[in-house]
């Protein structure tokens, strides 16, 4: 499955180690980092994972600490993914 996680900050940037954080929270889970897009400079950043099956509120539920301590916005997307040889 993708997992999509978006993180941005009202005010101030979104801290580098914020990013590298979510990446091995998630590697815990099992996920792989696939994409990483950058929408706003410092502001706002898209990050798509792989990975086993999840629930959209477990990996809010996994990344609320590193979001409360660094005051960042998440979001995340579920989707199926479909791999084409």
């Amino acid at each position: 499955m993708l997992l999509i996680v978006g993180l941005s900050m009202t005010v101030g940037d979104v801290p580098v180690v914020v990013l590298k954080q979510v990446d091995a929270t998630l590697a815990t889970a099992g996920f792989k980092k696939e994409v990483s897009s950058v929408i706003k400079p410092g502001k706002e950043y898209s990050v798509t994972y792989e990975g086993p099956s999840a629930d959209k509120s477990g990996i809010e539920e996994l990344l609320k600490p590193l979001t409360e301590q660094h005051h960042v916005n998440v979001s995340v997307e579920v989707e199926e993914s479909v791999r084409f040889p």
